[in-house]
């Protein structure tokens, strides 16, 4: 019940940042009933939620989740374009003049095995390079797409208090730091409209019914740097007439470590 609630609570915030942008400046927002129609939906979501927590799938794979969002969002009356970047979806609601509102959620998982006990927990197997990892939704972005449907949903039972566009990303590969590049490259081409504005959640460790936002950057990236150092073999006897790629690697990482806590400001982002 603990991670369900988690998710029902995050669903209801990430609910209100839409509703902001979208309801009618004139109109006061009526939160007692989102949050009724938000948890009359609980059912449904846990079901979409526990589903997709238990077949995760790796970055650019994402078939299956992939396939949910699309029928969900059809049925609801959007719009759906697949297949941008591979296997991202896109829902585009339209209702009148207003501003274009862009909502983008995760769908990729992780080479991570589950401990976690739960009764929906995933014990899926998958071939990555050659090998079989194992495969978990250790980051959340089971939930973000969770979110996404709900409030997808919620927003077409509101229509007659909004005006504007609605547009729902499913995005791919966030893990690889791929997937929204490889969305971006085509989505516009493909009819998507431009977003005035585009929002997103992740899930993060607070407690449970809290949601944490601040002004300028909110979220960090990763970067990837591949590396490789080269040596030269030798005999033990001999140690220096070698060059040992292991100690130069070792080296380098307590170096590149200094780049941030000796060499930037401490205010600053590295």
């Amino acid at each position: 019940m603990r991670h369900t609630s988690t998710l029902l609570k995050l669903f209801f915030a990430t609910l209100l940042f839409i509703t902001n942008y979208l309801l009618q400046a004139q109109q006061k927002i009526d939160y007692q009933k989102l949050k009724k129609l938000a948890y009359s939906d609980s059912a449904r979501l846990v079901n979409i939620f526990k589903g997709i927590h238990q077949n995760p799938e790796l970055a650019f794979t994402e078939a299956r989740t992939a396939e949910i969002v699309a029928k969900e969002l059809t049925a609801l009356g959007y719009t759906v374009i697949t297949g941008i970047g591979k296997t991202g979806v896109v829902g585009i609601l339209k209702n009148g003049e207003g501003p274009i509102v862009m909502y983008r959620a995760d769908m990729d998982c992780n080479a991570v095995k589950e401990t976690t006990g739960l009764p929906y927990a995933s014990t899926k197997m998958v071939e990555r390079e050659g090998v079989d990892v194992p495969v978990m939704h250790a980051c959340g972005h089971d939930a973000h797409t969770t979110w996404m449907l709900g409030i997808a949903k919620i927003m077409v039972a509101l229509k007659d208090q909004w005006k504007g566009t609605l547009i729902m990303v499913a995005q791919p590969a966030e893990e690889i730091i791929s997937g929204a590049k490889a969305m971006a490259a085509e989505m516009y081409e493909k009819g998507v409209p431009e977003p005035d504005y585009l929002l997103g959640m992740h899930t993060a460790p607070i407690p449970v019914g809290f949601y944490v936002n601040v002004p300028g950057y909110r979220l960090a990236g990763g970067g990837i740097l591949d590396v490789t150092f080269y040596g030269i073999g030798g005999h033990g006897s001999a140690p220096q007439e070698a060059i040992d790629p292991i100690v130069m690697s070792a080296n380098a990482i307590l170096q590149y470590q200094t780049i941030i806590s000796r060499n930037i400001d401490p205010q600053s982002a590295a």
